[in-house]
């Protein structure tokens, strides 16, 4: 099944969402190259998103059978959401969420672990401490795949820091510690590397205003499950 359905058929699938969170998950759609990000996602294993939001990209992943996707938010409303995409809410069987903290929950060895423009919310040292926690539920060979915003070009991240300012502190649609904790890439490749992992830098900024940069960052041990483009 292709993993680059339309906006369309993605928000279909929910069954209940006001105008404002319809709004919201189509911006982030159009801003966000989601689907070139599924495509350095492992297709068959368990694969954990964590700060899952209302699940979009989650369910973009799931739309693989093979795949097992545990969604992870702090948010316990945009978690009900989700939830309306799992079996329980007549959606898919292989989806699911929690509301918890996935450095403390139970999670068996992941092919992959999936952060996408959460870190930049969360305090420096907090950061260090979650990538640990997502390393260690990382299976041999296994991939943290990690989206942030890069530092260059310098017009496009300040364009990211005003749209987060709005979205953070003005209209409340995203929680964060209070302040904005970017790194440049060396930093982010820097702190890849100490916890062990092979690291592969890919900018996917073309086409879109927001300096979009990814890192592949592989643990040690047999490969995990090819990825499959589509």
């Amino acid at each position: 099944m292709s993993q680059n359905p339309r906006l369309a058929e993605l928000l279909s699938a929910y069954s209940a969402l006001t105008l404002r969170e319809r709004l919201h998950l189509s911006v982030r759609f159009w801003v966000c190259p989601l689907a070139r990000i599924a495509e350095h996602v492992p297709a068959a294993g368990v694969i954990v998103d964590v700060g899952c939001g209302h699940g979009l990209f989650a369910q973009l992943l799931a739309r693989s059978p093979a795949r097992r996707v545990l969604g992870f938010d702090l948010d316990a409303h945009k978690i009900e959401l989700a939830q309306q995409l799992t079996a329980g809410g007549g959606g898919r069987a292989n989806l699911q969420f929690h509301v918890a903290d996935v450095a403390h929950a139970e999670v068996p060895p992941a092919q992959a672990v999936t952060i996408l423009d959460v870190l930049y919310l969360v305090p420096y040292a907090a950061q260090e401490a979650l990538l640990h926690d997502c390393v260690r539920k990382l299976a041999p060979g296994g991939v943290l795949v990690l989206k942030e915003i890069a530092e260059r070009p310098r017009w496009k991240y300040w364009a990211n820091w005003l749209e987060e300012s709005l979205m953070v502190r003005i209209f409340k649609l995203t929680a964060g510690a209070g302040g904005f904790y970017f790194r440049p890439r060396a930093q982010w490749q820097g702190l890849l590397q100490r916890l062990g992992l092979t690291v592969e830098t890919i900018e996917l900024d073309r086409g879109y205003y927001h300096a979009h940069i990814l890192f592949v960052a592989r643990k040690p041990g047999p490969a995990a499950p090819a990825t499959r483009a589509t």
